[in-house]
């Protein structure tokens, strides 16, 4: 039994890619608040409203974790979040600086729908994967929340992109 849902999307919807750590646990923001989901988790910092903004993007994007620490709090953040497992796209045990733009590549390689990725900075890798999903004609946007992480603002911007797919 697989322990989390595979990441395929459905048609109808575009698909969000969720980095957790400096996009929902945003320890560089002064604003967040620590937080403890799970006794085996350490804490993390959450901004006021999250829940909410998650809640949104869920119904207008396929949401799928993008992390190293994803595994734990996919568990963990989905239940306390009220959305249920999510997809989770994971570094394997020899992974290097690149792996999320090669894992995201070749989960998405056929996938003609659009997607949007959420990061606290990207490779180049990740901005190589991009331009050419939009040489391809496949809707690609690059959201970088490096100083802020997810905001009502980000979210609202996420939400009429999705609008417009």
């Amino acid at each position: 039994m697989e322990r989390y849902p595979p990441p395929v999307p459905p048609a109808d919807r575009p698909v969000l890619l969720l980095d957790i750590d400096g996009v929902i646990n945003v320890f560089q923001c002064s604003l967040a608040r620590e937080t403890q989901l799970a006794a085996h988790l350490p804490s993390i910092k959450l901004l006021p409203g999250l829940e909410e903004w998650l809640a949104q993007l869920d119904r207008a994007y396929h949401l799928v974790w993008c992390a190293h620490s994803g595994a734990l709090l996919n568990a963990a953040a989905a239940g306390a979040w009220g959305l249920g497992a999510r997809a989770l796209i994971e570094p394997p045990a020899d992974a290097d600086a690149g792996w999320k733009a090669a894992a995201v590549a070749r989960t998405f390689a056929t996938w003609p729908g659009a997607i949007a990725w959420v990061e606290d900075g990207f490779t180049p890798a990740a901005r190589a994967w991009a331009a050419e999903r939009l040489r391809l004609g496949r809707r690609t946007w690059l959201v970088d929340v490096r100083d802020s992480g997810l905001t009502a603002e980000v979210t609202r911007y996420l939400l009429e992109w999705a609008a417009h797919t």
